[in-house]
């Protein structure tokens, strides 16, 4: 009886041994922080944080300078971009800048949530991409992308809301916080 006590005590201690260095495997999680985002196959609105907007482009963070949010007449596209460089005028044109550009074409973006959850599940209408410059030259990436956005409001002047969204690059770029985006006509 003492033989089986000590036995059963060795295996106890030994199996306790064992697993001790095991590391616990852990789903691929949007943060290691709560609040905080970072790079993620897949997204929620429960992933948008509530700090104002921060990001990655190609491998660098980014501060995004100047939100807009263009109307174009004619196709009725809808797009915001998120860039790090203000124009000279609130709508105008900007140069040599790093930006992401989220579309609605032949539609307008509403008061309400939006979701593409997945850098696989494609949504008719919608297009993103982002383009930097390096030595005066842009260049456009058009990769899979997924986001959460909700806009808060919409008026004459601005556009509110929040956006987790990222991107199937390299170099894992995303964005995410709260914006206030200049409202142009074009």
């Amino acid at each position: 009886m003492r033989l089986i006590i000590k036995l059963s005590l060795l295996i106890f201690a030994f199996s306790i041994f064992v697993s001790c260095g095991k590391k616990e495997d852990k789903p691929n999680t949007a943060s290691t922080n709560p609040g905080e985002f970072s790079w993620n196959e897949n997204v929620s609105v429960k992933n948008i944080p509530g700090y104002p907007l921060k990001g990655k482009i190609n491998g660098k963070d980014i501060s995004f300078e100047h939100v807009n949010f263009e109307i174009w007449r004619g196709s009725n596209d809808n797009v915001i971009n998120f860039g790090d460089k203000a124009p000279k005028q609130k709508c105008g044109y900007i140069e040599n800048d790093n930006a992401i550009h989220l579309s609605k074409l032949g539609g307008k973006f509403e008061v309400g949530e939006f979701l593409k959850e997945s850098f696989g599940k494609n949504i008719e209408g919608f297009t993103a991409d982002f383009h930097i410059t390096i030595d005066n030259n842009t260049q456009k990436i058009s990769v899979p992308w997924n986001c959460a956005l909700v806009i808060t409001e919409i008026n004459d002047d601005v556009v509110k809301g929040r956006i987790a969204m990222s991107f199937k690059d390299d170099a894992k770029s995303w964005l995410a916080g709260s914006f206030e985006a200049v409202r142009c006509f074009n």
